[in-house]
């Protein structure tokens, strides 16, 4: 993928996925993985890998592992007459994040995917549903 199809946010699908493969559990196997500009999410047999990039340099990384049992709902909002993406929301029950008021609430995994890719995005939804919600 070019440096310009990054820019405006092009999903590449089945990047590289070296970041976690050190860590993959023994009978553990990747399904596909998707990059975004800087971000990726990774979808294994055991769960959803959120690669979130940091910094200026992009050498700082924080990587979350959702395990497949924490995956209870996928959504989706197609684009509009002004939205130039797909926004993908992977419902999860263990990403807690502080509230304002002192509460928590579950996050879940958000990322966007350009309207001239929805068919990455259909291929997003459809995996989430056939691997992690049946």
């Amino acid at each position: 993928m070019g440096l310009i199809d990054k820019v405006v946010g092009h999903a590449e699908v089945g990047g590289d996925t070296a970041i976690v493969e050190e860590y993959l559990a023994p009978d553990e196997e990747i399904i596909q993985s998707f990059h975004f500009l800087r971000d990726a999410v990774i979808l294994t047999n055991l769960g959803i890998y959120d690669i979130d990039v940091q910094g200026i340099s992009g050498k700082k990384m924080q990587v979350k592992f959702y395990p497949k049992e924490t995956i209870k709902t996928i959504a989706f909002e197609t684009a509009g007459s002004f939205d130039i993406d797909v926004d993908i929301r992977i419902g999860v029950s263990n990403n807690p994040v502080p509230l304002v008021d002192g509460g928590v609430m579950n996050m879940p995994i958000e990322f966007k995917v350009p309207t001239e890719q929805s068919e990455e995005a259909k291929l997003i939804v459809h995996l989430v549903k056939e691997h992690y919600l049946r």
